[in-house]
């Protein structure tokens, strides 16, 4: 499914007019992304799994659930070293 994703025709993905408008918003805020780039829209999907991954964790973390977060954290350290990412912080 993400293969499909990052090859389809950004026609196909349908974006909201308020989605769109923060989009576009943001793009005038943030210099490197561009609405109508797929490569911005595969930056800014992949933004957002990392944010929906946060907010699971954090659910998971109050809910004693050390399986799942656990998980989690290991999934989101194999995404940083897929992309070269560096902790800032090390």
């Amino acid at each position: 499914m993400l293969i499909l994703l990052s090859i389809m025709a950004l026609e196909v993905i349908e974006i909201s007019a308020k989605h769109k408008d923060l989009l576009s918003r943001l793009s005038e805020l943030i210099p490197d992304l561009d609405p109508d780039a797929p490569a911005s829209v595969q930056r800014i999907f992949g933004l957002g799994l990392i944010a929906l991954t946060m907010q699971v964790t954090n659910r998971a973390r109050q809910q004693q659930q050390d399986a799942l977060v656990d998980e989690l954290g290991a999934l989101a350290r194999e995404m940083v070293a897929a992309e070269s990412w560096e902790d800032p912080e090390s």
